[in-house]
């Protein structure tokens, strides 16, 4: 394959930005350890692990969930090999995959937040401030998003299902004032285990967190976007 053809090609379109995806990665981690190797208390231990070891699934979690995502999104967008090696139970295995790994990347900010609990003076006032001013957003996005986006369009069932292709954009709900909701407002519970917990080390991790999904939209699913919608 010359030069030219593989520019064009879809082996290209599956790969596109991921190179940003994987510097975001690298970068974010390597945040997380020297701002972790501040916290005096490392050997916590929440049953059988250890704080670093909570931190080290978490973000591997987070790789390995971003790649799940690449890895089935693409190869059956612009491929059609999902299809053809997992047939019918292909979105299935994809969602089942999804939440395994999403939830255990994002779940360990609330250990994590609590063995380095007190590393932050945050007052009552402000936490009732910050938890009562977001909650409504949450959980309004997240009614949104099952009422209105649909929880299959969620995990991206326009890779995977033409007639998903030929819905037009939400604007109802949340998704009237922030289109992006998913990652503005539903995600702003990440830091809900810091605030209750008091850590300074529970809000960078958590803001790592949504950095590195914020990436995984622009390298991943914006393009992707644009090329189902031709938007």
């Amino acid at each position: 394959m010359s030069f030219n053809k593989f520019k064009d090609s879809k082996i290209k379109k599956i790969f596109k930005y991921q190179i940003y995806h994987l510097i975001s990665f690298i970068i974010l981690g390597l945040i997380i350890f020297f701002v972790f190797q501040n916290f005096k208390n490392q050997k916590a231990q929440l049953f059988i692990f250890s704080l670093n070891q909570i931190i080290f699934i978490s973000w591997i979690s987070a790789g390995i969930f971003h790649a799940w995502i690449l890895f089935f999104w693409r190869l059956e967008f612009y491929r059609g090999k999902i299809k053809k090696w997992f047939g019918k139970r292909r979105f299935l295995i994809f969602k089942i995959g999804f939440i395994i790994f999403g939830l255990t990347a994002l779940l360990t900010i609330i250990p994590v937040s609590y063995l380095s609990k007190n590393t932050l003076q945050i007052s009552l006032f402000l936490k009732i401030i910050l938890l009562s001013l977001s909650t409504p957003f949450i959980l309004w996005a997240l009614y949104s998003v099952i009422f209105y986006f649909g929880i299959n369009r969620a995990f991206g069932a326009d890779h995977f299902f033409a007639e998903y292709r030929k819905g037009v954009f939400v604007k109802k709900g949340t998704f009237k004032y922030f289109p992006n909701s998913m990652y503005t407002l539903v995600l702003l519970i990440l830091y809900h285990p810091g605030i209750l917990f008091e850590s300074f080390f529970g809000l960078i991790f958590a803001f790592c967190h949504h950095l590195f999904i914020w990436t995984h939209y622009y390298c991943t699913e914006k393009p992707d976007l644009k090329e189902i919608y031709k938007k």
